[in-house]
């Protein structure tokens, strides 16, 4: 009898002693993935935006574009032309008193109407700064999902940890009923559903453990590495409050995002292009100059001047100016879309990062606290036979539940906080 009291009260210093809300990391078994060591946040982001693939892609993309600047700007090339009129056998000679026989060279430049060449570099040189954008957009990209994977990978730590922790109070919880079933005091069902609840944890930590190697997968990936790559424990993680009211947020968005950054490049280009189809209503000129070797005959020099005529101006360079027109609307609309989307998108993870941080505090201050309580009062009624087994297990699978749920929102909340520097470009994440 004294035993399985003095187990109980062991049991109740071991789970007021270890704190809830904030479960301390515990050694991994042996073998297990995070034997590797600890791994900060900031060094998984520096090294995935040196290393990605993607955003070195997008780079790649950048001094492409940035190339056909100057082609876009220049003439076209001048054509040369060697001509022979005579015997067609060798050795190719004059045939003398043969006034069409006749060695002939010509060299013709065309000359595109001023301001053409002007305006298609301009366009060349806005498609650039669009692609540009996509490189600033890639890294965002790559950051908030190394950030999310991170968060992620900190909530399953936390987890195993916890699981771990609860194990071993469980297990004890378990003993104290076989103890108490041998002595008579409680029934065989009390020890089974001890086993059954230890079970259910097992399996809890199997699931968590695929997921931790799925989000070493993950981040690796991430960072151009092999996918078997061990990553280490994940640090302690702190909420990072967000100061900036709704509206500084949409400000900051709207001034930095890069996809509406690169819309408004793209409205830029499509009004220059509405010029360069109007002054493809003018005319192009070629100048072109010969000289005519005609053996006894003097030699001749020529020089020609052509110009196109823009006869068919209705279905072609009128139709040009309309699509260029068109083009340049749809831009526009897409980037009124693009901007509501923004909006939308900042409003939303702001919300979400405000509903996780009053949930935390309701769980720290509220119901963890209270789940304790009520732990502790199952416990002493068990102890004395005022209270049954299922209502202690009850109560301790509650206080754990609502441990994993704290972390939850907590990765919850700091994944939205890090969408939030993906839309606004603002350093949010301490």
């Amino acid at each position: 009898m004294a035993a399985w009291k003095n187990l109980i009260t062991s049991l109740l210093v071991l789970i007021f002693v270890t704190p809830v809300v904030k479960p301390a990391q515990e050694p991994a078994p042996p073998g297990q993935a995070t034997a590797a060591g600890s791994v900060e946040l900031s060094a998984l982001v520096r090294e995935a935006l040196e290393r990605n693939p993607e955003i070195q892609a997008a780079r790649r993309n950048v001094e492409a574009r940035r190339a056909r600047v100057p082609q876009a700007r220049a003439w076209p090339d001048p054509t040369v032309t060697v001509g022979y009129g005579g015997n067609v056998l060798p050795p190719y000679t004059l045939m003398r008193g043969d006034p069409s026989s006749a060695r002939q060279f010509m060299a013709e430049q065309e000359i595109p109407y001023p301001g053409k060449t002007r305006l298609r570099g301009q366009i060349a040189a806005r498609e650039a700064d669009a692609e540009a954008t996509t490189v600033e957009e890639a890294s965002r990209r790559v950051a908030v999902e190394v950030k999310q994977a991170y968060f992620e990978l900190y909530l399953t730590d936390q987890s195993l940890a916890t699981l771990r922790k609860d194990r071993d109070i469980l297990a004890k919880l378990a003993k104290v009923a076989e103890i108490r079933y041998s002595v008579g005091k409680a029934a065989q069902q009390d020890v089974i559903r001890a086993q059954v609840e230890l079970t259910r944890l097992t399996e809890r930590q199997t699931l968590l453990e695929q997921e931790r190697r799925t989000l070493e997968a993950q981040l690796n990936s991430l960072r151009d590495l092999p996918v078997d790559t061990l990553i280490g424990a994940t640090g302690e993680v702190q909420e990072s409050p967000v100061k900036q009211t709704l509206d500084e947020l949409q400000v900051a968005a709207e001034s930095s995002f890069p996809a509406l950054k690169r819309q408004q490049t793209i409205i830029e280009g499509n009004r220059l292009a509405i010029e360069l189809a109007r002054k493809e209503l003018r005319p192009n000129f070629s100048l072109g100059y010969t000289y005519m070797q005609r053996g006894a005959l003097p030699d001749m020099y020529g020089i020609t001047f052509s110009t196109s005529l823009p006869i068919f101006r209705r279905s072609k360079q009128d139709q040009a100016v309309r699509e260029a027109a068109a083009s340049w609307e749809s831009a526009r609309r897409m980037e009124q879309n693009e901007r509501t989307r923004l909006r939308y998108r900042v409003k939303q993870e702001y919300l979400e990062a405000q509903a996780a941080h009053r949930l935390m505090q309701l769980y720290a201050q509220g119901i963890v606290p209270q789940s304790r309580l009520a732990l502790e009062s199952s416990l002493t009624s068990y102890e004395t036979g005022a209270a049954d087994f299922q209502a202690v297990l009850g109560n301790f699978t509650t206080i754990l539940d609502y441990e994993l749920n704290y972390r939850q929102q907590l990765a919850n909340h700091q994944k939205a906080v890090a969408r939030l520097e993906e839309l606004t470009g603002l350093e949010l994440i301490r």
